[in-house]
């Protein structure tokens, strides 16, 4: 009884010690506001940015495992969650800058970049542009294969997604996030919170936001051969991961971790597993 007592006691020190260093502030970059949550003290900085149209609190079970042996640091990219909207350009050499912002303002050491779903092509672009400022790079449930060029046919449905999206919003995204982004087994929950999470937000911000991903994602090749960094992946098992494209144009290799049946959500559908890979790719790249 002692024993389980005083495990017991330990287990709720350490997370009123993560309490009360878990903290929610803001960085103002060029009078935008960059809304950030940051806990932990560690020599290694784990930087999280999510996907569209989402926030910093999907790596709400990261901080829990993590914070006690990891600095941790989570953004709102500016046009989501609570950071600024006022802002006219919504291009991922903007949102690079404002990460570097973040790192350089925050003193952030040995920072291991972590980027989900769009952030894919944010973690490439700022390994190609600061790798100084960064120790590694992990994509999750992204860069499944390299973009490149688009072709006429390409371009033509592009056209038409974001015409039909011009016309409805919460309609096109609704019926295409359903279809490709959840399994059927994927809790009610998760899906009713993404589902909200993308109908609160600016639509406008929002469409701008994946015009600007489908420049990025056509240089995807270049930014892979001219990473400095090994490209570690986090992906879901449901879509197939192109080795022979990505070892083509990865210049410093690639390595993927999977997380078994999970939709494009991993680190909130399955945390615990979701964890344990994150925890291998952390291993490697720290050796």
């Amino acid at each position: 009884m002692k024993r389980w007592l005083t495990l017991l006691a330990t287990v709720i020190l350490l997370a009123c010690n993560q309490q009360q260093n878990d903290k929610t502030a803001t960085l103002s970059r060029n009078g935008v506001t960059i809304a950030y949550r940051d806990c932990g003290k560690g020599d290694t900085t784990l930087l999280f940015i999510h996907g569209w149209c989402i926030n910093k609190e999907y790596w709400e079970p990261q901080f829990n495992t993590f914070c006690n042996h990891y600095r941790i640091v989570a953004v709102d990219l500016p046009g989501f969650g609570h950071s600024g909207k006022n802002r006219t350009d919504w291009n991922f050499d903007e949102y690079t800058a404002d990460i570097k912002y973040v790192i350089e303002q925050l003193a952030l050491k040995n920072v291991i970049l972590i980027g989900h779903s769009m952030s894919g092509d944010i973690i490439l672009n700022a390994d190609n542009q600061y790798p100084q400022l960064l120790a590694g790079i992990v994509g999750i449930d992204n860069l499944h294969q390299p973009g490149g060029p688009q072709s006429i046919e390409q371009q033509k449905n592009n056209d038409e997604f974001f015409y039909t999206m011009s016309l409805g919003f919460d309609s096109t995204v609704n019926k295409y996030m359903r279809q490709s982004l959840f399994q059927p087994t994927t809790d009610s929950s998760i899906v009713n919170r993404v589902m909200n999470n993308v109908f609160g937000a600016d639509s406008l911000i929002a469409t701008a936001v994946l015009r600007s991903l489908t420049v990025i994602w056509q240089k995807e090749k270049i930014l892979m051969n001219g990473l400095s960094h090994k490209l570690y992946l986090v992906n879901s098992d449901v879509m197939p991961v192109m080795n022979d494209s990505l070892g083509k144009y990865c210049s410093k290799g690639f390595h993927t971790e999977l997380v078994p049946a999970t939709g494009h959500y991993p680190m909130i559908e399955k945390p615990e597993l979701f964890n344990i890979a994150l925890q291998k790719v952390l291993n490697e790249i720290s050796h």
